[in-house]
């Protein structure tokens, strides 16, 4: 199992950072992606705000813009947010705190358009202890499903239950969520 762990590591810390950059690796702040199905691309901007946060707009949905506040946050010297199209058609939003502090992470929100809303209906969060290397943790949530994976060091990765439902992308960062301990 510890082999699984520190391949999913490896594959995300490989990855993920060059996910949604372009040649020049400048970070990429838009995508086109046809999430609610009418036939036409929406546009998925990320946009800087204030102390850190990104907030997520998304635009040409055929009514107002939708303004998700704060679905992105980046730490001091890390990365700024990147945004992508995933094969499903979904959209995932990457915060990366990996420069600072004994403890790094990187959190995935995904993005569908079930039952006719953007709703965040994943949540991906990998932690790491740079200095102890047998401290980190993978937790992989389907908000949609209520299901996850939680794997914490060596130990076995096992299913956990997920309370918190696929909130609107409109909420998600002022709601109270009640998430496993280790996907914090």
């Amino acid at each position: 199992m510890l082999r699984f762990a520190l391949g999913v590591c490896l594959i995300f810390g490989a990855i993920w950072p060059t996910i949604g950059t372009t040649q020049e690796s400048e970070a990429v702040t838009f995508v086109l992606a046809d999430l609610n199905g009418d036939g036409l691309e929406e546009r998925f901007d990320l946009v800087a705000g204030i102390d850190g946060a990104t907030n997520l707009v998304i635009s040409n949905t055929g009514l107002s813009d939708i303004l998700a506040p704060e679905i992105a946050t980046t730490g001091l010297d890390a990365e700024p947010p990147l945004i992508e199209v995933l094969g499903d058609g979904q959209i995932r939003v990457t915060s990366h705190h990996d420069t600072n502090g004994a403890i790094r992470w990187t959190l995935g929100l995904t993005i569908g358009f079930p039952d006719g809303s953007y709703r965040v209906t994943g949540y991906t969060f990998i932690w790491w202890n740079p200095v102890a290397l047998d401290e980190y943790g993978l937790c992989d949530l389907n908000l949609r499903t209520g299901t996850g994976v939680l794997q914490v060091g060596e130990g076995e990765a096992y299913a956990v239950d997920v309370v918190t439902p696929a909130l609107p992308v409109t909420i998600w960062s002022t709601t109270d969520k009640v998430l496993p301990v280790d996907c914090l």
